[in-house]
């Protein structure tokens, strides 16, 4: 059983008694993506019966980001980020424009998601730098928080972003974080090294998974005041669920198993990670 009295295997969608009305927020999920053409509504519906607040949608180019714009003009609980992704990174000639004008409505409330993959190098290095930079700077022109991927890239991604903070600071004001790592996979110290830079960790599903030892003593030892719990929908689907399609009311699965690591209630994570997400990210839960 968890913390709250869960067993975790319980399908999350059925369990949103177990906040006890503590607000929970997805702070990344990609509910616009094809895979949830047929089923959006229903999808949804199942995170507000889990009990969610908030969901953030997260582009990954600007036809993407419009996406989930969409989705966040159609409900005020879903709120959209827009970026290229380092995958899109070649694409950033031909994305600029589009890109820049994405903030221009003021409906955004992030810029992401952004960084460095060099497990799949889809784009080449230099390009994903290139793309990483110029969108750092446009963040810090728009005056919105960041939303960064980093993959097989640890010490080149906080290379990166440790040199642009030194630069801009805490340009959203000395009470408000500058970003988030999205499903975070680096250590504990890592992890320490990007709070102090002022951005928030992202704990993903695969918390869940027995042999992510790493991952889990992050879980476990970060202060609750420097967390998110996501989805990464449709990808990293947590335990049971593992080996379906993620979605967002299975992040309650996520913050449960954080409870348990933490041996805490499953509300003190849901409530903090959804206030800290709400600050990050400029909404109201």
């Amino acid at each position: 059983m968890t913390a709250a009295g869960q067993s975790p295997d319980q399908p999350a969608h059925h369990a949103s008694d177990q906040l006890n009305g503590a607000p929970l927020v997805d702070a990344h999920a990609h509910t616009w993506s094809r895979e949830f053409d047929r089923d959006y509504a229903a999808t949804i519906e199942r995170a507000w019966d889990a009990g969610l607040s908030a969901v953030v949608e997260v582009g990954t180019d600007s036809e993407t980001s419009l996406r989930a714009l969409a989705l966040a003009r159609a409900d005020g609980r879903v709120h959209a980020v827009g970026g290229l992704h380092p995958h899109e990174a070649k694409r950033l000639p031909q994305e600029r424009d589009a890109l820049r004008a994405l903030f221009d409505g003021g409906d955004f409330v992030a810029v992401g998601e952004i960084g460095l993959d060099f497990y799949r190098n889809l784009s080449p290095p230099e390009q994903q730098y290139e793309a990483l930079r110029w969108q750092l700077e446009l963040a810090r022109e728009v005056e919105l928080p960041i939303v960064i991927h980093s993959r097989e890239a640890d010490e080149e991604c906080f290379e990166a972003v440790v040199e642009w903070a030194k630069q801009t600071g805490r340009y959203l004001g000395p009470d408000r974080e500058i970003g988030m790592m999205h499903c975070f996979a680096g250590d504990s110290a890592l992890a320490e090294r990007y709070r102090e830079l002022g951005l928030l960790i992202s704990i993903p599903g695969t918390v869940t998974y027995p042999n992510n030892t790493r991952g889990r003593a992050v879980a476990r030892t970060l202060p609750l005041n420097a967390m998110l719990v996501e989805t990464d929908c449709p990808y990293l689907t947590p335990q049971p669920h593992r080996g379906t399609r993620n979605e967002p009311a299975y992040v309650l699965r996520t913050a449960q198993e954080v409870a348990v690591l933490r041996g805490c209630a499953v509300e003190a994570v849901a409530t903090a990670t959804a206030e800290n997400a709400a600050r990050l990210f400029g909404f109201t839960i």
